[in-house]
């Protein structure tokens, strides 16, 4: 009788990568089973349980790998501080996706450049920025998807995928992806006032560990 690893050697490689691994997503995971039905998000009149939160992270997770994402392929978040951009970013960091958060005040040639640089291959923005990524697109080969987030229907293009849309049908389970301790997480890009804007790399070991250095601190 063959083994698992006789099988398929990288199942065996994956088991042991979940539950060995240091990963930025599963902050939320190991917080979502301590206490589900904490408080964990406050956005405006919503609030989210740590086990509701996840539920929904892993949704969109699962939305961005059955529009093709793969580990270590980039997504932008051009949107303000909501808990939709805390969704993504986590669902993100689970499957290893990098972030790419869009500085709200950048002029549209810092925009393309970034997009740009960092090769990133779809967009979650907000309806009220979906007119500035309508001219970048056109200068970026490798934007596949725009990802549109309270948009009106008038502002949006008939290849838009909505936000919500994203995770609709999609099983709320924790995806079994490998990431790797060092991949990054997120490209946080510098203002560039005398250059061209610098990507600085965050990776989930770094990330982690800053984050517990803070609850510890």
């Amino acid at each position: 009788m063959s083994s698992m690893t006789e099988k398929d050697p990288s199942l065996v490689e994956l088991r042991n990568n979940i539950i060995q691994r240091v990963n930025v997503g599963d902050l939320l995971v190991r917080s979502a089973a301590r206490a589900p039905d904490h408080l964990a998000v406050v956005d405006q009149d919503r609030r989210f349980s740590y086990g509701e939160f996840n539920r929904w992270v892993n949704r969109l997770a699962h939305g961005l790998i059955a529009l093709g994402f793969r580990r270590g392929e980039a997504l932008a978040i051009m949107s303000r501080n909501n808990a939709e951009f805390l969704a993504q970013y986590f669902a993100c960091a689970k499957i290893g996706v990098v972030c790419v958060p869009v500085n709200l005040r950048w002029r549209r040639e810092e925009i393309v450049y970034v997009l740009g640089h960092s090769e990133v291959r779809g967009i979650v923005v907000e309806g009220e920025f979906r007119a500035d990524i309508e001219e970048v697109r056109a200068r970026l080969d490798l934007l596949r998807h725009i990802v549109v987030l309270n948009c009106e229907p008038d502002r949006r293009r008939d290849t838009d995928i909505d936000f919500g849309s994203l995770a609709e049908g999609m099983a709320d389970s924790e995806p079994e992806c490998y990431v790797a301790d060092r991949d990054p997480v997120s490209y946080l890009y510098t203002s560039g006032t005398t250059s061209a804007p610098k990507g600085v790399v965050g990776s989930h070991l770094a990330i982690y560990m800053g984050a517990l250095g803070m609850a510890l601190d």
